[in-house]
């Protein structure tokens, strides 16, 4: 029943996913040691769209209890500069695991190891921690969510979150012959590589509230109410895709996986219930052709950046703005550069990240993989600034 998906449409998280997996025939467990893989790897609160519902994660805890799968455990490997113990905190996964009984587990944490990729195309191994090798059988939980690198980010690409620490960021720091990609991005055939063997046995994707836009963290929240289930995660992820209006063979990632036999995306192919589940679609905005941010006088030179880059710097103008004023160039713009393929920018520019150290004897360059907003401050604080034609110290007002 590899082919079947089921899609639950209710207003309340836990009766809707538990609704949904007593209709799926799952395999005997029994026997088994099972990790669930939720998405709550950023500080951000339930019902966001950013993070997995704690309720679903609770439903499906209660679920596997109910058929008498007791060895679970909850595991998460959070973004570069987030605190493990406050993202479980405020995605709600904290208290879950409490109530529930169950290990809440940092994935970054102990030792790790490597794991071979004998058909990768341009990944021929990926990092993980050892504490995968105690799991039988892993369970994504993500978000239904657009993505800006990756078009949507659902069951497989959830599975990145279980790479070991920088690990993930390798991934979009790739550079390939553009002969071997055959139009396609790095990232796309990473994680098509990297799903190969880091596959999930279940896929219980969270479409309750997800994200439109600007995923996967500064979109516009998109209440959907729907749960999909499905044991071959690259159909759920094609069902699913077509709940958000996406055609699952125009996502990279998706197609490439199904290029390497992971899964079925054809529509036709597919046994999803209910039938009609398409009327429960909801087409979604989907992500920026070009990064946009909500400072029109800050000119952002984005060429293959990564998310992780993207957060930084939104967090940087959320919460210091203020402090960049002198950095502005006689054409009235704030010039940030990002990305591993930067080239074109206006002296005077501000690189930030490793991507961009190709250029740092020309600008103003912060290194990190992402660096952390305090430190491209203190980075700043060692520059002059230029005020009016006049340079002058860098200003920071919380001194």
């Amino acid at each position: 029943m590899d082919d079947l998906v089921i899609v639950s449409k209710g207003e309340n998280p836990y009766e809707t996913t538990l609704r949904a997996l007593q209709q799926y025939p799952l395999p005997n467990l029994r026997g088994e040691k099972v990790l669930l893989k939720p998405n709550a790897a950023r500080l951000a609160l339930p019902g966001q769209g950013i993070t997995t519902h704690p309720l679903v994660v609770k439903a499906t805890l209660d679920y596997l209890r109910e058929v008498g799968i007791n060895d679970v455990a909850i595991g998460e490997s959070c973004i570069f500069g987030v605190d493990a113990h406050e993202a479980f905190l405020r995605t709600g996964m904290r208290e879950i695991s409490e109530s529930e009984g169950v290990p809440l587990i940092d994935m970054d944490q102990g030792n790790s190891m490597e794991v071979a990729i004998p058909k990768g195309r341009i990944l021929k191994k990926i990092r993980v921690s050892v504490i995968l090798k105690a799991f039988s059988f892993i369970i994504s939980i993500p978000v239904m969510k657009t993505h800006m690198h990756t078009g949507v980010t659902l069951s497989i690409k959830n599975m990145k979150g279980l790479l070991w620490r920088r690990e993930k960021a390798r991934l979009h720091q790739l550079r390939c012959d553009p002969r071997l990609m055959q139009g396609y991005k790095e990232l796309d055939m990473a994680i098509s590589d990297m799903a190969s063997v880091l596959f999930p046995h279940l896929a219980i994707i969270d479409g309750t509230v997800g994200m439109e836009g600007m995923g996967p963290a500064y979109g516009k929240k998109k209440a959907m109410g729907v749960i999909v289930v499905g044991a071959n995660a690259l159909s759920a992820d094609a069902v699913a895709s077509h709940l958000m209006g996406f055609d699952p063979e125009s996502i990279p990632h998706l197609k490439l996986s199904a290029l390497k036999g992971l899964g079925e995306i054809k529509a036709q192919n597919i046994l999803v219930k209910p039938r009609d589940y398409l009327k429960w679609k909801i087409p979604f905005e989907p992500p920026p052709s070009k990064f946009s941010i909500p400072f029109p006088d800050v000119f952002v030179h984005d060429e293959g950046s990564c998310s992780a880059c993207l957060s930084t710097l939104i967090v940087l103008l959320q919460s210091h703005y203020s402090k960049l004023e002198g950095f502005r160039l006689q054409d009235g713009y704030i010039h940030i550069g990002i990305g591993k393929n930067l080239k074109a920018y206006p002296k005077g520019t501000i690189l930030i990240g490793n991507c961009t150290a190709k250029l740092r004897k020309k600008e103003i360059f912060v290194q990190g993989c992402p660096p952390v907003a305090s430190e491209i401050l203190r980075i700043l604080s060692t520059h002059k600034t230029t005020q009016n034609g006049k340079t002058a110290p860098f200003k920071d007002d919380k001194k």
